[in-house]
């Protein structure tokens, strides 16, 4: 039987022997191109994973670029907050002052975020950046206004210089003239004190005639004259005789005789009213004894105008 078929098999038809050899030329072309395919395949995964190594490279490349101008970015924030800090020395403008001092927190605010933010996100360091722009612009500004504010200040500060100066000497040359007129004025409050001269005491009895003798005596004359002085007020004036005794005590008819003298109220013996033309003017006082006398010496103090213009004394035994 196997016979059989081996025989049958040897003699089978030739369209047989056709179709196989077709199926083989078809297996042998799918061959090829499948192994064209796992070709092309291989090789488009090698240059794809040669792709990735490269692009990988490139985006390293890029964050070390994007890593840089971050840096960059971040010198220039600390710049201009140093910038901050040195102009605000310079500011002596307290509205000025307090907007310099919201800019520079602002720039503060924005260099600490751009030290947390990464490299790769662009957008907000661009952001970042552009805000930096504007704030800088602003400093600007500012060290405008200050420069015009100082160039104002050095302009008034001079003209208060050479203003003060033209006070200082105007106060000086009327300080001067107030010394020149103080002393003036003295000279002339000097020159206008009355002045008692030749000055004559007698002690008198009840008569009127000299006496000597302590228990006769009645009464004191005191005669003498007030010199000529072109620069006193003329008038009445009212002269007044101070009697100190031994003791030292003023003697006085009464405790409310009192006069100004030296801004203290003293005591006087007696007073006579005069009318003063400026020229020598004789004048005689007299003084009432009411009381014993002492011996010793008594000493005279003549007063007009709240100045004493003229003194003497004399001795009782």
């Amino acid at each position: 039987m196997s016979a059989k078929v081996v025989k049958n098999y040897l003699f089978l038809p030739n369209k047989f022997y056709s179709m196989n050899k077709k199926t083989k030329i078809i297996i042998s072309i799918m061959a090829i191109i499948g192994t064209l395919i796992i070709a092309a395949l291989t090789v488009l995964l090698v240059n794809t994973y040669s792709n990735l190594n490269q692009t990988e490279s490139e985006i390293k490349e890029i964050e070390k670029v994007m890593e840089f101008e971050k840096q960059v970015s971040i010198e220039e924030f600390e710049k201009l907050s140093q910038e901050y800090e040195e102009f605000y020395i310079e500011i002596n403008n307290d509205s000025l002052l307090q907007l310099i001092n919201e800019e520079k927190q602002k720039v503060k605010d924005l260099l600490q975020e751009l030290k947390t933010v990464k490299a790769t996100n662009a957008k907000r360091i661009r952001e970042l950046q552009k805000e930096l722009g504007t704030v800088r612009g602003v400093l600007k500004q500012y060290i405008a206004q200050v420069d015009s504010l100082n160039h104002e200040n050095i302009k008034l500060t001079q003209e208060n210089v050479k203003v003060r100066k033209q006070y200082e000497s105007a106060t000086k040359t009327v300080k001067e003239m107030e010394e020149k007129n103080a002393e003036l004025g003295k000279l002339i409050d000097m020159a206008a004190v009355l002045e008692a001269q030749n000055i004559q005491v007698r002690t008198l009895n009840n008569k009127g005639n000299d006496t000597k003798r302590l228990k006769r005596i009645t009464k004191f004359e005191f005669c003498f004259t007030i010199l000529r002085n072109i620069t006193a007020e003329r008038g009445e004036k009212t002269i007044y005789i101070c009697i100190n005794a031994p003791s030292g005590e003023v003697m006085t008819l009464s405790p409310d005789q009192l006069f100004t003298f030296e801004e203290n109220e003293i005591a006087y013996s007696a007073k006579k009213n005069i009318a003063y033309t400026g020229e020598n003017t004789d004048v005689c006082i007299y003084y009432d004894i009411e009381n014993a006398l002492e011996k010793g010496t008594y000493h005279i103090g003549i007063f007009a105008d709240g100045n004493l213009i003229g003194t003497t004394g004399f001795a009782l035994n």
